[in-house]
């Protein structure tokens, strides 16, 4: 009996010392990208410590969270089921699997560190509420969302430099550092602001649609906003920055990728607001909407939408089919028809160049050229809910003296909660500038001065707004 129980023990300690070196070889950091569902594909950095995984995915999707795990195996909060990863360490390389209830892909990941997907969310220094925002088109953005100063942050090593506007690297301001539990911007610490934030999966008729639903701190149940696209094959990385704004005043939000493009099935309706497209994406909105109401985290008399540029078509056609839309806050979005504002965008050359024409000379063209196409004013009428829509002064992209014109018969009548504001030296992005040109937007270091303001007090006067 004796051999055999050396045999015995001899194996145990063998593989109790295989699965000690199995857990050293997986333990720091990896980066990496995965697919769910559809052939696009997202990063993902993650930290293995002990018993547990300190993830962060891509852009737009869920920032940095700390979870259990078991081996190379865990899981994010999602809906209606939770984002389960589950790896094997081959070579020195990590792969496996992703699921989401029906939704199957594929992970890979080497040994690395991604800062710009851990410096992502919300970090309070004193009085002050900072946003470390990405999206597609940029470097990542450092924003302050009580006054709406903005400075890109570029990567420099393990930190961050802070440059000299929304897009302009030098001459650099300062320096920051970010990590799973706060930040050091120019010499001073910040911390993280904990958020619940969900991967989720939606649907949308016959289309299933995928988003990140991010709940701010503080008692549930929250205001919330399904955040409506502007034109263009659009993720849920749309206009970070205001979203970052709706969420520090305590009102969640529900980013989605628009049907046929990131992690949403369904077959792209195209760019231009043909009736097909924006009926589509209406009836997309209308969902976001059910499905948020139906959530426990979310009160369903506080649920509303909330988007920006086509979004002016798309949230009152929504409205007016959901009744569980409660409010809207349109920044930049048209009021006229459709041709009406290709004609402007045509005048104007989009932000591009300057325009040959004056603003009065533009708007009578556009006048002169008359209605065609998707008209929203018919749907905006029909509507009694709070409505605000802000415009840039500047914009280049829809016509903002035109579309003000014509909400304000609308604002008028009596019984309506209905506020029209526009912020004179703001562009399309409501960036401030001088001339509405994106090469200046670029260069500058602040949001419409007062805009972020005016959201928050118009939130908090009808009891949307959270602290």
């Amino acid at each position: 009996m004796r051999p055999v129980i050396l045999i015995l023990l001899v194996f145990l300690s063998c593989a109790g010392s295989a699965g000690a070196n199995a857990s050293k070889s997986v333990t720091g950091s990896w980066v990496g990208t995965y697919t769910l569902g559809t052939h696009a594909s997202s990063q993902i950095t993650f930290s293995i410590r002990g018993g547990r995984a300190t993830v962060a995915l891509g852009v737009g999707h869920a920032d940095v969270q700390s979870v259990s795990r078991r081996g190379l195996r865990f899981q994010l909060p999602g809906a209606p089921t939770p984002l389960v990863f589950n790896g094997k360490l081959r070579v020195g390389r990590v792969s496996g699997t992703v699921r989401q209830g029906t939704a199957r892909g594929r992970f890979r990941a080497k040994r690395g560190t991604a800062p710009a997907l851990i410096a992502r969310g919300l970090y309070r220094s004193g009085d002050r509420v900072l946003g470390v925002v990405d999206d597609p088109y940029g470097p990542e953005r450092l924003v302050d969302l009580d006054s709406g100063a903005v400075h890109a942050i570029y990567p420099s090593g393990k930190n961050f430099v802070i440059g000299s506007g929304f897009a302009t690297r030098t001459p650099t301001t300062g320096s920051a550092r970010f990590d799973a539990a706060g930040a050091r911007i120019n010499g001073t610490a910040a911390a993280r602001v904990p958020q619940r934030q969900l991967e989720v999966r939606f649907p949308s008729g016959g289309v299933t649609l995928s988003g990140t639903l991010t709940v701010p701190t503080g008692a549930a149940p929250h205001a919330a906003v399904a955040w409506v696209h502007g034109s263009g094959r659009t993720t849920r990385a749309y206009l970070p920055d205001l979203q970052a704004l709706l969420l520090r005043n305590g009102v969640a939000v529900l980013a989605y990728d628009k049907r046929g493009i990131g992690q949403s099935g369904g077959s792209y309706p195209g760019e231009s607001p043909t009736e097909f497209a924006i009926d589509a994406l209406a009836r997309d909105a209308a969902a976001a909407v059910r499905f948020l109401a139906s959530r426990p985290e979310i009160d369903p008399a506080r649920v509303g939408l909330a988007g920006h540029s086509q979004a002016g078509w798309i949230i009152p056609l929504a409205a007016v089919r959901e009744p569980g839309v409660r409010f809207a806050v349109v920044f930049s979005g048209p009021a006229v028809t459709a041709d009406e504002n290709d004609v402007y965008q045509h005048l104007t050359g989009q932000g591009e160049q300057p325009p040959t024409l004056t603003e009065e000379e533009v708007d009578a063209a556009v006048l002169a050229a008359g209605p065609g196409g998707v008209d929203p004013i018919p749907w905006i009428r029909a509507l009694r809910i709070p409505m605000l829509w802000v415009y840039g002064g500047l914009d280049q992209h829809i016509p903002p003296r035109l579309s003000a014109r014509r909400l304000a018969p609308i604002a008028s009548e009596p019984g309506r909660d209905f506020t029209v504001e526009t912020f004179p030296r703001a562009n399309h992005a409501l960036v401030e500038t001088q001339t509405g040109l994106t090469a200046e937007m670029l260069r500058s270091d602040t949001f419409a001065p007062g805009l972020f303001g005016r959201v928050r007090d118009w939130l908090a006067e009808r009891g949307f707004r959270l602290g």
